[in-house]
């Protein structure tokens, strides 16, 4: 598969290096590099990326719909490794991929999030695929395990990437999970239809949503 062979390469070269940050307002930590013996495995960020790929490899083509989020949450992508995918969903193996945990936790992480993205988009595989602007996961200062709203400056930062990874991808479609993702994608010039996060009581709104996608 070509565009994965690329797709892949794009990663290695420009996600994966990226440095893990951390100042007064909060800190940004790569989860495909970096590991926190306090909290996850000696070998998470290597397992971390071995999810990603086991997940791009079972598209048997190019997405035709990528969806982009605003940025890795704790509960998911930060532990997971898979944009909208929980420990929780790789360990109860009912997803169309397999994966695996890397928290030292006791229970995977759940997040309702990913479950409520799953449970409306898993007919449409493999179709489609999840992204986020910011490929990191952004925390409140000293608490790993918090989520905070990226400031513009840091969106701006990272909408290069995302530029990249659509312009490798080519799908028909591209649909923003949440305006904060929209407004990322319109700074970075490119358009897309929005979706209603499934969080905070957005969850009805996203599944009609994704239901009139699937539709068309």
């Amino acid at each position: 598969m070509a565009w994965f062979d690329a797709f892949w390469a794009f990663l290695e070269a420009e996600v994966f290096p990226l440095p893990s940050t951390c100042d007064a307002r909060g800190g940004m930590f790569n989860f495909y590099r970096d590991a926190d013996p306090a909290l996850e495995v000696p070998d998470a960020a290597e397992v971390r990326r071995r999810n990603l790929r086991g997940f791009l490899a079972s598209l048997p083509r190019p997405p035709r719909v990528v969806l982009i989020g605003e940025a890795a949450g704790w509960r998911g992508c930060r532990f997971s490794g898979v944009p909208f995918t929980s420990e929780a969903q790789l360990a109860a193996g009912r997803l169309p991929f397999r994966g695996d945990p890397t928290g030292r936790s006791m229970q995977p992480h759940h997040e309702a999030s990913a479950s409520i993205f799953w449970g409306a988009l898993a007919r449409a595989f493999p179709t489609f695929m999840a992204w986020n602007v910011i490929p990191l996961h952004p925390h409140r200062a000293g608490q790993p395990c918090s989520n905070r709203s990226p400031a513009g400056a840091e969106l701006e930062r990272y909408s290069p990437l995302l530029s990249q990874a659509l312009a490798l991808l080519e799908p028909e479609e591209v649909l923003a999970v949440g305006r904060t993702a929209q407004r990322a994608l319109a700074q970075a010039g490119l358009e897309a239809a929005p979706l209603r996060h499934p969080a905070h009581g957005g969850a009805p709104e996203f599944r009609a949503g994704i239901e009139g996608i699937i539709r068309e």
